[in-house]
């Protein structure tokens, strides 16, 4: 499941209401290319755009290796804890022979 991005993009004080894809920054100015093909140019200094991601996965839940089986994961102590972080405690872990936080 992906993230949908909200995007309030603001030029001095009026809001845009269109989702910049590509921004391109010159001396003191910035191209904001628009997902309807269309652009416009300002001053950076009067350009601010907010993001919010709502929806999607919060945190990684099950970590596979470059074959696709499922990796073993192992407390510091070396003991076998599973193959998913859904229900790990915050703490480090041994995965792939390299240690990882889950916080």
């Amino acid at each position: 499941m992906r993230a949908d991005t909200e995007e309030t993009v603001t030029i001095g004080d009026t809001v845009v209401g269109k989702f910049a894809t590509m921004l391109t920054f010159g001396e003191g100015d910035v191209v904001l290319t628009f997902e309807d093909g269309t652009s416009q140019t300002a001053a950076m200094s009067l350009v601010s755009i907010d993001l919010a991601y709502t929806g999607g996965e919060d945190a990684i839940t099950t970590i596979t290796g470059d074959a696709g089986e499922s990796v073993r994961i192992y407390s510091l102590s070396g003991q076998y804890v599973g193959n998913s972080t859904e229900s790990l405690a915050k703490g480090i872990y041994i995965m792939n022979g390299k240690k990882v936080i889950i916080r």
